[in-house]
């Protein structure tokens, strides 16, 4: 999920409400507690000339934090997401997200034109 789009827009209970709003449906769609946020920097990058062309997304890891609680995971968004809306950042684009591993390259394989 791409998470700085509307960072700015919002007011803090705002933000505090959507990120609960993602744990719960995390743990709602696997079935169980996230134990990580992953930061990645993202970009697209040419897939081929095939119709057209077409491009895909691709992530590099950041960094990784070990989250304990709901509560601790809606306080670390905040910082990450404040974090990463900062000047300091501006030139890239990050993905930040609630997971159970650490963050890694994606894809693994570069994906073809079928």
């Amino acid at each position: 999920m791409h998470t700085l789009s509307s960072w700015s827009k919002e007011t803090p209970t705002e933000r505090t409400e959507r990120f609960a709003r993602w744990y719960d449906h995390y743990t709602n769609e696997y079935g169980s507690e996230p134990t990580t946020i992953t930061v990645h920097e993202i970009c697209e990058r040419y897939g081929g000339p095939e119709e057209g062309g077409w491009y895909f997304r691709c992530g590099y890891p950041v960094e990784t934090i070990c989250i304990f609680s709901r509560s601790q995971a809606i306080r670390v968004l905040h910082e990450l997401h404040e974090t990463y809306d900062s000047e300091e950042y501006e030139e890239a684009v990050y993905d930040i997200c609630l997971a159970s591993e650490i963050a890694q390259r994606y894809p693994l394989t570069r994906p073809h034109y079928e």
